[in-house]
């Protein structure tokens, strides 16, 4: 009885304390069927809570960028997953595109001032409402934590003054390593982009971690990641980002739809 006792209390105890911890991403895209340079954005079961914590975020898509693929520049000096990987995501609702990231980092190594944020670690995407697949990417927000505040600037060609007043959160995160970065952001569709984006939207689409032109870590050859490790400032280097509906969970807690489904709803 008393082992009977001391197991359940066992069981409750690991069961709160799973309950209680904090969701951390995995790559999951190869689940879906997804080929490199391809990713899904579904629509939420409700808004997340933009506060740097990703338990909002357990069923979307994510991508990892964590290889040499990656790297636009640095291939001589990154020394690996440990030494930064970045695993990304994105998902929206009628009123906002969602973008999220956990940064495995060993230095963490910002911009001193704000009006610069590419000299230290920082976030940049690279958007193509149209998919035009020419010319610069016509949307460019840049995600920092410079003197330990959360800053959205938009680098578009043409700026938007709202795009600062976003909702983000970066929080470091130890789990991440020492450097370790968790980064959340909602920017309403009204701010960013004057296409009308719904199920079945493509765009082109690419983030780009930047650890600064400034060589803050004073590495042989700076860090730059993104897809395929293109310009990303040549829209014809982005990826794919497809527009989904609701995305559906199955009785074991993962996404259950694929790529291919997406691309072909009436099989």
């Amino acid at each position: 009885m008393q082992k009977l006792l001391c197991l359940s209390i066992i069981l409750c105890f690991l069961l709160v304390n799973s309950a209680n911890s904090e969701f951390l991403p995995e790559d999951n895209s190869a689940e879906f069927g997804l080929k490199y340079g391809e990713s899904i954005t579904g629509m939420p079961p409700s808004k997340p809570k933009i506060d740097g914590k990703l338990d909002d975020w357990r069923y979307a898509v994510w991508v990892a960028f964590d290889s040499e693929k990656e790297l636009h520049r640095g291939k001589g000096s990154w020394k690996g997953k440990d030494d930064l990987t970045m695993t990304w995501s994105t998902m929206y609702d009628e009123k906002n595109f969602y973008f999220a990231a956990a940064v495995m980092d060993d230095i963490f190594a910002p911009a001193a001032n704000a009006a610069e944020p590419w000299l230290g670690d920082t976030i940049f995407l690279y958007v193509d409402w149209e998919k035009l697949r020419a010319g610069v990417p016509v949307f460019k927000p840049n995600f920092a934590r410079i003197n330990n505040k959360a800053l959205v600037t938009d680098y578009s060609a043409v700026i938007n003054q709202n795009v600062p007043n976003s909702d983000i959160a970066i929080t470091p995160t130890p789990e991440l390593g020492e450097g370790g970065m968790i980064y959340e952001v909602a920017m309403p569709f009204d701010w960013i982009t004057k296409e009308n984006i719904e199920n079945g939207s493509e765009i082109g689409f690419t983030p780009g971690y930047e650890e600064g032109t400034d060589n803050p870590e004073k590495r042989a050859e700076i860090v730059f990641m993104c897809w395929n490790g293109l310009n990303p400032d040549d829209s014809a280097n982005l990826g794919t980002l497809k527009f989904t509906g609701p995305l559906a969970v199955n009785s074991k807690g993962k996404l259950a739809i694929t790529w291919g489904q997406l691309k072909n709803p009436d099989r």
